[in-house]
């Protein structure tokens, strides 16, 4: 039986004044609002037959979160994303969302609307929630950022130590206008790859801890996430961040590995595979060189909420069953030539597959961004450029504009 989280919500609300130190209405007075509006374009260009997609959106994000009565607080987002500029021969991109003809759609939707409460050094979430998990997160790279719904808790009772815990029902994606639940996610999933199931209808539960470890040489931060969908699969994460000042340069070294396996009536389907990888680094006055490798199982890597792929560039990521996948990514931050708020990053990739599975291709992008500050701050501006050359394929460009602003009300 699904669990009706607005209405615990109402409830929880009415039990306040019983337990109240402060009134409810200092606690809805002093909240804080805080929100980004949204003017985002993205075209994707195909070299031969593929139609456009195109989308131009305007929208945003607005978060109101009420002060903390006795530990218990509550919070709710709203967020949007409009259509406008539409060219009826585009197909949809992605950053809105696609009606029954297949025309672009708007997206209007409480993003989130959760009680809270913080006791024993540990946060307490029920209701709709953005989550920020290695393969549960907003995933934000569209209009609208990924959303979830049930429970989290999160501990840090221990120096340098936090643990997790989730049980989650349902889950929105970047273009939805309500949620769906797990099972349906996962099918969505499934169908873009042309599997059709029945998935078990479960909730997801997963278990998280990351520990901070004393050493002063080398910093070191460990992540360990488990996360099981009872007769669909299971997923274990693992993440480790070394870096250490050698001189004026800073090197680092993030190795991570990921299991999934089908368990139980293996309703999704077979599923064994891993992926294992690391990111090797130096910054030096405002430049970051980093390089990247992958190395995929024998399945494609399953990702219905968000993930946190060792490779992820614009249009495509390390996924694919068999694959190896090489990257170079190049970043400077201006601001040591006195360009404050510039940035801008080139990003090449290699994606390699046994011959005769699929394509090989690679992958370049380029972005400049710059933030504003003084009477602007708050503004930002982004363009992103992608070229994808297929070997066996047809190649695309992927062309993505962003303007936004960030706002906040309150304390």
């Amino acid at each position: 039986m699904k669990k009706s989280y607005l209405s615990l919500l109402v409830l929880s609300t009415l039990a306040i004044p019983a337990t109240a130190d402060t009134s409810i209405d200092q606690m809805f007075s002093q909240g804080t609002l805080k929100g980004e509006l949204r003017l985002f374009d993205f075209t994707r260009d195909f070299d031969n037959t593929t139609n456009t997609k195109h989308d131009t959106s305007f929208g945003g994000l607005f978060y109101y979160n009420t002060a903390k009565v006795n530990g218990l607080s509550f919070g709710t987002s709203f967020a949007s994303a409009n259509p406008i500029w539409t060219n009826d021969s585009d197909d949809v991109y992605g950053l809105v969302a696609r009606d029954a003809a297949g025309d672009h759609d708007n997206v209007n939707r409480l993003q989130e609307y959760f009680v809270q409460g913080n006791w024993w050094d540990t946060q307490f979430k029920l209701g709709a929630q953005e989550l920020r998990t290695p393969m549960m997160n907003p995933h934000d790279i569209r209009a609208i950022p990924r959303t979830f719904r049930g429970f989290s808790a999160e501990n840090k009772s221990v120096d340098n130590l936090t643990l997790s815990a989730l049980y989650i029902t349902d889950s929105m994606g970047w273009s939805d206008n309500s949620f769906v639940s797990v099972k349906e996610a996962v099918q969505s999933e499934l169908a873009r790859a042309g599997i059709v199931a029945d998935v078990a209808d479960n909730p997801v539960y997963a278990l998280g801890a990351k520990y901070q470890l004393p050493f002063k040489t080398v910093q070191t931060e460990a992540h360990l996430w488990h996360y099981s969908m009872e007769d669909v699969f299971n997923q274990t994460y693992a993440k480790v961040k070394l870096s250490t000042q050698l001189g004026a340069t800073n090197l680092y070294l993030t190795p991570s590995y990921l299991t999934q396996q089908a368990t139980g009536e293996e309703t999704g389907g077979p599923l064994d595979t891993y992926q294992y990888g690391f990111h090797l680094g130096a910054k030096l006055a405002g430049a970051d060189l980093t390089y990247m490798y992958a190395k995929t199982g024998d399945d494609t890597v399953l990702t219905p909420w968000g993930d946190e792929k060792v490779v992820i560039q614009q249009v495509y990521q390390s996924a694919r069953a068999n694959e190896e996948v090489n990257a170079l990514k190049l970043a400077y931050d201006f601001e040591k030539l006195g360009a404050s708020g510039l940035e801008a990053y080139a990003f090449y990739g290699q994606y390699d597959v046994p011959e005769g599975t699929a394509s090989d291709f690679n992958e370049t992008n380029f972005s400049i961004a710059y933030k504003f500050s003084g009477m602007l701050s708050g503004l930002g501006l982004k363009a992103r450029y992608a070229m994808v050359d297929f070997d066996q394929a047809e190649d695309l460009d992927d062309l993505r504009l962003y303007v936004t602003y960030k706002f906040a009300l309150g304390k």
